[in-house]
């Protein structure tokens, strides 16, 4: 998946977690920014800034397997968003 897809896939799920009222979208704030915001504090974990998208999503999915059931020992970038899109329901 390319970059462009892969926060195509994260703005639907910030447009999902704002219609589940998870997060509120603040002006100048964009659907992806507040749906990795919310994901990181979700995990407990702190954003990580400046680094490439794929280093930040690799950073949860380490947070995913360490904190849930998954029968994986690493999940990659795309393994990430595929993983909280299904967790959400985006489509």
């Amino acid at each position: 998946m390319n970059e462009t897809y892969r926060l195509e896939k994260i703005r639907n799920l910030g447009v999902r977690l704002q219609e589940l009222e998870l997060v509120a979208l603040t002006p100048g704030k964009s659907y992806a920014s507040a749906a990795l915001n919310f994901l990181f504090a979700d995990h407990e974990l702190e954003r990580p800034f400046g680094m490439p998208l794929e280093h930040t999503l690799k950073t949860l999915g380490e947070a995913i397997v360490a904190k849930r059931k998954v029968r994986f020992t690493t999940l990659d970038a795309d393994a990430v968003i595929d993983f909280f899109c299904r967790l959400y329901r985006v489509h």
